[in-house]
């Protein structure tokens, strides 16, 4: 479901902006943009090897199909800022407690704000990099029974940073390819994501 919810955010992009793009701003390296993209997260958690996997159990996932939405402001064609809206998709891993082992299991997501930095390789090529804070947060099924030192359950702030390429199809509308990375999204997980998509610019 989450899933084809992305897929259909990026079609109505590409279908909104398709005919924007037959009417070019006055410079489209300036001014506002919004995008979407999908593509897949990775987990990294401070204890996913303690507790090893039982005997015929399913295994621990630290990857999961991602997608954001963002939009942001190019106060020049080098500089500007940017936000957005981060889901990175499913988390799993084996906790023990009380001599027993069950698999936790959440979901990811993050909000951000970052600066911007873009550098044009020719009129459609350029390469970009983003630098801000993010709020990030790992929801799921009630895990109070898990130590704290095991539970990937929360939230947290931190810096996050990303960067990336684009290449221009039309004069407001380019393919992305980003890695994005959000850092701590609870106490014991941290987060990035790998992603391809769409960018109008307005």
């Amino acid at each position: 479901m989450k899933h084809s919810l992305a897929c259909t955010t990026l079609a109505a992009l590409l279908l909104g902006t398709t005919a924007i793009g037959t009417h070019a701003a006055p410079n489209a390296d300036t001014g506002l943009y919004v995008g979407g993209a999908i593509g897949r997260s990775s987990y990294s958690l401070s204890s996913s090897n303690r507790v090893p996997v039982p005997w015929g159990g399913e295994k621990s996932s630290k990857a999961g199909t991602a997608y954001k939405l963002y939009g942001g402001y190019r106060l020049t064609e080098n500089f500007g800022v940017e936000a957005g809206y981060a889901r990175l998709g499913s988390v799993s891993q084996w906790s023990s407690a009380g001599g027993y082992s069950k698999l936790q299991r959440g979901t990811g997501q993050a909000f951000y704000a970052a600066a911007t930095a873009r550098l044009p390789l020719g009129d459609a090529f350029a390469i970009n990099a983003r630098l801000g804070v993010s709020r990030g947060r790992v929801s799921g099924e009630n895990n109070n029974w898990v130590p704290t030192a095991q539970r990937i359950s929360g939230s947290s702030t931190g810096v996050m940073a990303g960067f990336g390429a684009e290449y221009r199809m039309t004069q407001n509308l380019a393919i992305t390819a980003d890695y994005d990375y959000f850092g701590k999204l609870s106490k014991q997980a941290k987060g990035g994501m790998l992603t391809v998509g769409l960018k109008a610019s307005f």
